[in-house]
């Protein structure tokens, strides 16, 4: 409201310049109408633009994120093809009842070499 005391001084610079007090009124809230609404569109547009930042930021955090992942998921498949009796799956069986026959080394190393090994060496 421009017919105030508040805005007396700004209006009396425009009755100064030919204007009545209901003219000047009128042109003062048509300005700042104006320059509000201008106001409001530079607001809109910077919200908009922060908006879109944000939007940008968000994703190429997303991106971030998901590439750690990858190379975690990357880094886990080379451990396991690195250390393939770590991660062997373990059979669940039941306990031999009977012992199992381990043959001596010399043996072991008769057979691999392929040369002739006695029985004796198989048997308790």
């Amino acid at each position: 409201d421009y017919t105030t005391e508040e805005h007396q001084a700004a209006r009396q610079q425009l009755v100064d310049e030919g204007f009545t007090d209901k003219q000047a009124a009128r042109s003062l809230a048509a300005l700042w109408t104006l320059n509000n609404n201008v106001a409001k569109d530079r607001w809109a547009l910077r919200q908009r633009h922060l908006r879109d930042i944000r939007q940008r930021e968000e994703d190429e955090e997303e991106q971030r994120q998901q590439l750690l992942i990858e190379e975690q998921e990357a880094a886990c498949r080379e451990e396991r093809k690195k250390n393939k009796n770590k991660y062997a799956p373990l059979v669940h069986r039941k306990v031999p009842s009977e012992p199992t026959i381990i043959p001596a080394q010399y043996a072991t190393r008769k057979l691999k070499a392929g040369d002739y090994c006695e029985l004796h060496y198989f048997t308790n």
